[in-house]
């Protein structure tokens, strides 16, 4: 019996430090947004393509054939965003849904803090560790203005 319970603890100490794991902070993307002039570096999962995707803001207007080509970024596992320069209150989150090759704002939702992603700020950063196959819409917002940048995520360990 004694075995047992030593085997049932060594496993869960194993699986217990396998959700603890950080991420790898080297950035495999970054950027100087456009209008706001934030930095922000994608790090902790494997970059699949920056290219722009197709948008529409609503169903409606996906219906309607009202699309956009909107900056995006596109990883496989579970990406840390990284702003620098802003706060938490400079940024917000929306889900996306994806539709075929198109992206849609899903507003029926928000994203939760320790539930669809982990929130930390540093001195003069604010990070975004997405730890769910969700799609999110960035939009960062200064006295210059706002930029929006969409992080696509691919989690294959979790969706097969």
């Amino acid at each position: 019996m004694k075995k047992i319970s030593v085997a049932a603890a060594a496993l869960a100490a194993l699986l217990l430090s396998g959700c603890a794991r950080t991420a790898d902070p080297t950035p495999v993307w970054q950027t100087d947004l456009p209008v706001t002039g934030v930095h922000i570096e994608l790090s902790g999962a494997e970059l699949l393509s920056d290219a722009p995707v197709l948008y529409a803001h609503t169903r409606e207007d996906s219906a309607r054939n009202n699309y956009l080509d909107m900056p995006a970024v596109q990883a496989e596992g579970a990406p840390v965003v990284t702003f620098y320069g802003v706060t938490a209150d400079d940024i917000s989150l929306v889900f996306l849904e994806s539709i075929g090759e198109l992206y849609v704002d899903y507003d029926r939702v928000k994203p939760q803090v320790e539930l669809d992603y982990r929130l930390t700020q540093g001195d003069d950063s604010v990070s975004y560790r997405l730890d769910t196959a969700y799609n999110f819409e960035f939009t960062v917002k200064t006295q210059q203005g706002s930029d929006t940048l969409l992080v696509v995520s691919r989690r294959s360990d979790i969706t097969g």
